[in-house]
């Protein structure tokens, strides 16, 4: 019989998961200004335009918290340097919630850094791993920004970030799901 144990990295990934997108998926149905073309998903995290600021911030420092931990109680045994790319992700997600919209140009900055970190963490990983599912998907997630801003440049279709990010974040936690049925029980 295989005890739940086993299964810890697993269940945590999956947790973390459910946790950001019923998060998210709650945010959009409470607010009905949300438009995925014309919003980032930050918007939903503004503490001054907001009504789900809070919650949807405090789910942001919840995940990153988990993120963190799962870095250093699971991945950090099994890689050499992506679990540190990986422990800085949920960092910077927790900055993300911490210096919101209001902050202007330091949330600017903190969303491009953990957009970075994101994809590095998953390349990182593929080079570790040597596997090419993972550095399909990092592929995947290199090809989002660039099509955003086409598509926004060229058509204006696209006037906020929101497609790409939530694009990014599924590429993401793909790749989270599968490196936590790699990381060591």
């Amino acid at each position: 019989m295989i005890s739940m144990v086993a299964f810890k990295p697993l269940i945590v990934g999956i947790l973390i998961t459910l946790i950001f997108f019923s998060s998210l998926y709650y945010s959009i149905t409470l607010v009905d200004w949300f438009d995925w073309r014309k919003n980032a998903l930050s918007d939903l995290g503004n503490s001054v335009k907001s009504s789900v600021a809070a919650q949807f911030n405090f789910s942001l420092l919840l995940v990153g918290l988990l993120m963190i931990l799962l870095a250093l109680n699971y991945i950090r045994h099994s890689s050499k340097f992506s679990w540190i790319l990986f422990a800085i992700s949920g960092f910077l997600l927790q900055m993300v919630a911490t210096f919101d919209e209001v902050y202007g140009r330091l949330h600017f900055l903190v969303s491009i850094a953990i957009f970075t970190s994101m994809g590095l963490t998953i390349l990182a990983d593929s080079i570790e791993f040597r596997s090419k599912v993972m550095l399909g998907i990092f592929i995947l997630y290199t090809l989002i920004w660039p099509s955003y801003f086409f598509i926004k440049t060229y058509t204006g279709i696209l006037t906020k970030a929101a497609v790409a990010e939530i694009s990014s974040v599924i590429l993401f936690m793909a790749w989270f799901i599968l490196r936590c049925t790699k990381a060591p029980r």
